[in-house]
């Protein structure tokens, strides 16, 4: 069962979404201002939000609730709906890290739809990141910047032990840095491309060099796409999630293709020959 707060001040709509969730298996709790909304996820732990941009009595912005919970817990999924139909909104709500933007006039049951399918994703989205680097301040500042964000990160300093740790761990994205003693990134990655199993992890390189001709190599190797060193985290978490987004959406796609794929092949006329 899914935990979801509801912070609206619209009291019609919030007992319909209350009368609906059971259809969804959610169990719903209403806070009617942002004050009730910051006392209730200072007491309780909740799956997702759903979060109103404007309440008419208090005069207050959900987008700076919004901010507050994205600082406090990245990888809470919140999911923004409104009555105002401006461009900035959708624009604020996306750079926060809100996981939807929803229309007002809204059907409960849309609303709660919606709500599922963004929590479903976000428990199907790949979490697994490996982090290959020789420098221990950059494993730790990758680590300290990605977990926040729900990621489960692994870190390696020594590349002679790669292919172990990719196999033990799985991940689901590989960040490389390109120069590193014995093998470098640029090595690990055609290894990687070269492997029938391995050959589409997503791969992020790291790369404190400037000339066109090491960005030219990233991508020959097989690269996905690359940060430049010092790291700016806004720009890699930016670029780590959007990198996982995709493959989740490849995963979805995937699976859809292989249930079209089943039902074709259950559905074959077998001649009947007399």
């Amino acid at each position: 069962m899914h935990r979801l707060l509801v912070v609206d001040d619209d009291a019609e709509l919030a007992g319909q979404i209350q009368t609906v969730s059971r259809f969804f298996n959610f169990q719903i709790e209403i806070a009617t201002n942002l004050a009730q909304g910051r006392q209730a996820i200072a007491q309780e732990a909740f799956d997702g939000v759903l979060l109103d941009l404007t309440f008419s009595e208090t005069g207050e912005n959900g987008l700076t609730f919004l901010a507050e919970l994205m600082n406090q817990n990245p990888s809470l999924p919140v999911l923004v709906m409104t009555g105002r139909k401006r461009l900035m909104d959708r624009v604020e709500v996306a750079r926060l890290g809100g996981r939807a933007f929803l229309q007002k006039p809204i059907l409960p049951h849309r609303l709660l739809e919606m709500v599922n399918q963004v929590l479903t994703q976000s428990q199907e989205v790949g979490r697994r990141i490996l982090v290959v680097d020789d420098d221990p301040i950059v494993l730790t500042t990758l680590d300290a910047i990605l977990e926040p964000w729900g990621l489960q990160v692994t870190t390696l300093d020594d590349p002679q032990q790669f292919w172990e740790v990719l196999e033990t761990f799985a991940p689901d994205l590989l960040i490389l840095d390109v120069e590193m003693p014995h093998f470098n990134g640029l090595e690990l990655c055609q290894a990687v491309r070269n492997d029938p199993y391995w050959g589409e992890l997503p791969v992020l390189f790291l790369t404190a060099h400037q000339d066109t001709e090491i960005v030219r190599k990233i991508f020959m190797v097989g690269a996905d796409d690359y940060i430049r060193k010092p790291i700016v985290e806004p720009e890699m978490v930016a670029r780590v999630l959007n990198r996982l987004e995709r493959v989740r959406a490849r995963r979805k796609w995937m699976g859809n293709e292989n249930d079209l794929e089943a039902s074709s092949a259950t559905n074959v006329q077998v001649p009947i020959i007399l």
